[in-house]
């Protein structure tokens, strides 16, 4: 297998006149043991190394640390040696960037990104893929799950023997983390995401679940999480060359999707990425973001070709249209940039519509264990089959808001002030003390996890808003709506945001009561209230008869009475940040950052 390799590499760098570099240097350790193992972090950091090395169109960056302390490295491929944010922006080219292994065990995508940087700047068979397009290449998210690996951590997938872990030396799921950004990996991703603003991104990813035929699935931005003019360039441009293209290099796709148990006639379906995602962060940007899903069930080496040439598909269409991706980003990043965004979803809900789509299955069945008592299913792949079923893919907004025109932080919220500086949210400040008219948040109904969530124990509550007008002390900070990472704030600062900052735990100290009220002083309060006061009354009266766990608990009466008094805590239970929703005074004090 090794020799036939070489062979082909040799005979396509001939061809091309590009005999300078000997390519059997450049076969990758998956190939070389005809994919039944992939590279180790040093391995793949060495390829690297002699790709830059070989190529004048390369040059591998260091952009953060893992918690381990490994270096991550980020490779910037360009035909015009742009290798700074700013070189490549004045190329007007697309930028794209590709990552592999944010879950270290599926790592399908490293090992065929490495085939496709020799392809491209080794043999240059491939290299009018750089024509219209940058490339950032990410080898490995996940470094220290990538080397905390054996041959048993991934149980529901085909090789390669030795497979990394899902998650980072400190236990995190970087894919859950994009904007709580608790991991020092995640920090420097967005530190690298933000300071390059690539125009398209790719995840790769192994799948786990349901059995067929498909070796590539894939999910692009085809809900309303993303900007309107993002979703239309992937439904008009991207897919209708994608899956064809595809498909003629022998890897038909088939949407990421899951088979739904309560629809009959095969129903398969599928979700929302919301912000804690890769792909549903980037839509925050107005980026489109390529979930890439090998199947896991398929054997290493056609899951890894079967990367690359859904690589190559997306890299095609780059440069056949990155002057359209880009004017449909621009639009998008308009909309935000003027005000003109009239709604912002921040959850979502299937619409209960579908449509038939053809996928390639396998029979299946079901068997039971005689220990378990549990049921499982068995595909025979002795009978591919093509069926017609039902796709159940398309999603509404749920909830959703009106734009306000700024948020208002309290200074003393560091946490939160920080990551939102590290998300590249631009900030200003109030540089004296000023009254504005605000909507602010009473939280109730409040409720905590029961065991921690990616470290964190996440909070749930409901929200009422109020309008108010309140004086800012100055060093207040003003997060404006109107930039580019403005719905990254909104995202993180609405509390009805499923990822953000107040439901993460944040701020859990708004839900702690520091203040109490003995017997002797809200008892006889609470009777003069009642006697004193019909609005105290009537309200304490139908809780009382509409309550009955109420009715018969004498702290709950106290703490009614209490939360109602001259005593009752400014603080407890209001969201600290506010919204301003009209425009901003032009004699506000602003400080830009």
């Amino acid at each position: 297998m090794r020799s036939m390799v070489f062979a082909l590499i040799t005979l396509t760098a001939l061809l091309l006149g590009s005999v300078s570099v000997a390519a059997d240097d450049f076969i990758t350790v998956a190939e070389r043991s005809d994919f039944r193992i992939t590279s180790s972090y040093d391995e793949t950091v060495d390829f690297y190394k002699r790709l830059e090395a070989a190529s004048p169109l390369a040059k591998l960056t260091v952009f953060g640390q893992t918690a381990q302390q490994r270096d991550m490295h980020c490779l910037v491929v360009s035909k015009d040696k742009a290798f700074t944010p700013e070189a490549a922006e004045r190329t007007g080219k697309a930028m794209i960037l590709i990552q592999s292994g944010i879950h270290a065990g599926e790592i399908d995508g490293k090992d065929a990104s490495m085939i496709l940087l020799r392809e491209i700047l080794i043999t240059k068979e491939r290299a009018a893929l750089l024509d219209s397009v940058i490339i950032l290449m990410i080898p490995i998210f996940n470094i220290d799950g990538h080397e905390n690996n054996s041959r048993y951590t991934r149980p529901n997938q085909y090789g390669p023997e030795n497979a990394g872990f899902r998650v980072t030396a400190q236990r995190y799921n970087l894919n859950r983390d994009y904007l709580k950004m608790d991991s020092p990996e995640m920090r420097a991703w967005v530190k690298l995401w933000t300071t390059w603003l690539p125009d398209f991104f790719i995840d790769n990813h192994v799948t786990d679940g349901h059995d067929w035929q498909h070796i590539v699935t894939y999910s692009m931005p085809w809900h309303p999480n993303a900007a309107s003019q993002v979703r239309d360039w992937t439904n008009k441009v991207f897919d209708p060359y994608f899956i064809p293209r595809c498909t003629e290099l022998g890897f038909p796709p088939a949407p990421y999707a899951f088979p739904l148990r309560d629809r009959s006639r095969g129903a398969i379906g599928t979700f929302v990425d919301i912000p804690r995602f890769s792909t549903g962060y980037t839509a925050l940007w107005n980026r489109p973001g390529l979930l890439m899903e090998m199947h896991s069930l398929k054997e290493y080496k056609p899951r890894v070709m079967g990367n690359h040439a859904a690589m190559v598909a997306v890299l095609e269409v780059l440069n056949r249209d990155a002057s359209g991706l880009r004017k449909a980003i621009a639009i998008a990043d308009a909309e935000l940039l003027d005000g003109s965004l009239e709604s912002a979803p921040l959850t979502y809900e299937a619409s209960g519509d579908s449509s038939y789509i053809t996928v390639l299955n396998y029979p299946v069945s079901t068997d039971s264990s005689l220990i378990t008592g549990g049921k499982y299913q068995r595909w025979d792949h002795t009978r591919p089959q093509t069926d017609t079923v039902p796709y159940f893919g398309s999603f509404r907004a749920k909830a959703s808001i009106t734009p306000p025109r700024a948020y208002l932080i309290p200074k003393e919220w560091t946490e939160v002030i920080d990551r939102l500086r590290a998300h590249g949210v631009w900030l200003d400040t109030l540089s004296s003390a000023t009254n504005i008219t605000v909507e602010m948040y009473r939280l109730d109904s409040v409720k905590f996890g029961t065991e921690p969530f990616e470290g964190r124990v996440r909070v749930s509550y409901k929200t009422s808003a109020y309008d108010t007008t309140l004086r800012y002390p100055s060093g207040t900070v003003v997060v404006s709506t109107r930039q580019q990472a403005g719905k990254v704030a909104m995202q993180a600062l609405e509390p009805d945001g499923p990822d953000s900052f107040l439901s993460w735990g944040f701020m859990n100290t708004i839900f702690e009561q520091k203040e109490y009220a003995d017997s002797y002083v809200i008892d006889p309060l609470a009777d003069s209230m009642y006697f004193n006061n019909p609005t105290i009354r009537a309200a304490f009266d139908a809780r009382v008869t509409s309550d009955t766990t109420f009715a018969k608990s004498t702290s709950a009466k106290r703490d009614f009475f209490y939360k109602r008094s001259r005593f009752a805590e400014g603080g407890f239970n209001w969201y600290p940040i506010t919204r301003v929703m009209t425009e901003l005074p032009k004699t506000m004090p602003l400080k830009r950052e």
